[in-house]
């Protein structure tokens, strides 16, 4: 693929050799014309290219694909055009090509290169330059030692130009090209392959690393989800059941209204002879007494202090009235749900209640939750005949 040509042109020269080679397994290399290239971090080279080719964060975000090595003492940023990488990725998907590595056509040369420099080790040695020479483009990267003595990457830079070497006669200089280079080019599973951070510079490949604790923190997340959305739903489901109960009981309280003023509007003056109520009536208006005289708070009290005694946590209420007034003095069952920490403190939260509390049944919750009191993770249900002694 020449360096000269424009996008355009070398995608179409990359779509008649995937033609040719449908199914293959291949290596890009990018020729630096079309690459901005900074020895530094991506915060740095952000800065840098703004400065001096006027390429903001956002826009650079938008039109250019960015990649750096993260290897230690050794801060490389490079960015090749968006268009680019996405014509090639787009083109090697519609003919079935596999690309494992588009990069710098330099990077593994000059990995091999700082890996030399590293193992001299001699930090006297004045700083070594390396020239990549490509048509129309010389590539230079410096290296040389800092204050503790460690190889590091000073500059990386490029001219258009044919001149071999820079102008500080001072410094060493190694020249590869890349005809020679790329014609010997490196493959997994060769002799002269070198895993290393030159691999980070792969613009089609991955480059996020997901860390253990990101996905401990995402179980987490999901977990927590599920019991706030089962506590919501048990919310929803309370809430409902106490308006319910609330219509009933205003209902009930319009009936007694109803059913008192209906013998005296009935009864006139003239017809001292009074009307009694038939067997039903008095039912339901008995009924409909002990419903208004029950002491409700007192059973909600009970309840919640059940609850904290064995620091429970209350996901359900539910109050039958409808057995008040069928039989004299018939307490109505309430039925509990709750989140516990074990079956001892299960046990002791029925009996709590007092006689004639009985459990249900239990059950591991779906979604185990921690609070400042412990772990819990079972589930209770018990029926409690509201007003029984303890």
């Amino acid at each position: 693929m020449s360096a000269q040509e424009g996008h355009e042109a070398a995608l179409k020269a990359w779509a008649q050799w995937c033609e040719h080679n449908t199914g293959s397994h291949c290596e890009l290399a990018l020729s630096g014309h079309w690459l901005i290239t900074c020895a530094g971090e991506p915060e740095q080279a952000l800065a840098q290219w703004d400065h001096y080719l006027g390429l903001s964060a956002a826009a650079l975000d938008q039109a250019w694909v960015l990649r750096s090595v993260p290897a230690k003492a050794l801060h490389l940023s490079c960015a090749a055009p968006r268009a680019l990488v996405d014509g090639l990725q787009k083109t090697a998907r519609e003919h079935s090509v596999k690309l494992r590595w588009v990069g710098p056509w330099w990077a593994r040369d000059a990995q091999r290169w700082l890996a030399a420099l590293a193992k001299a080790s001699d930090s006297s040695v004045d700083d070594q330059t390396l020239q990549a020479m490509e048509p129309g483009l010389c590539i230079y990267l410096t290296a040389g030692h800092d204050e503790q003595g460690q190889l590091c990457l000073r500059q990386v830079w490029s001219e258009v130009s044919e001149a071999s070497g820079p102008t500080d006669a001072k410094v060493s200089t190694i020249e590869i090209s890349a005809e020679t280079l790329l014609a010997n080019w490196p493959n997994p599973g060769s002799k002269t392959w070198q895993p290393g951070w030159a691999d980070a510079l792969d613009f089609v490949g991955p480059r996020v690393r997901t860390a253990l604790w990101s996905w401990v923190l995402l179980i987490i997340g999901v977990a927590a989800s599920m019991a706030v959305a089962e506590r919501a739903q048990q919310g929803v489901v309370a809430q409902a059941e106490a308006q319910a109960t609330l219509h009933r009981l205003e209902r009930a309280r319009h009936q007694l209204t109803m059913a008192r003023a209906a013998p005296r509007s009935a009864s006139a003056p003239s017809q001292p002879t009074s009307q009694k109520l038939d067997e039903a009536s008095t039912r339901q208006a008995v009924q409909v007494a002990q419903w208004l005289a029950y002491p409700w708070s007192e059973v909600i009290a009970k309840v919640e202090q059940s609850a904290q005694q064995e620091q429970a946590v209350l996901t359900g209420f539910s109050l039958d009235i409808g057995s008040l007034g069928a039989k004299l003095d018939a307490p109505p069952p309430v039925r509990l749900q709750a989140a516990l920490r074990d079956d001892a403190s299960a046990l002791r939260w029925v009996a709590a209640h007092g006689e004639g509390a009985q459990m249900l049944g239990r059950s591991a919750l779906s979604a185990p939750f921690e609070t400042m009191t412990g772990h819990y993770a079972l589930r209770a249900e018990a029926v409690w005949p509201a007003g029984a002694a303890p």
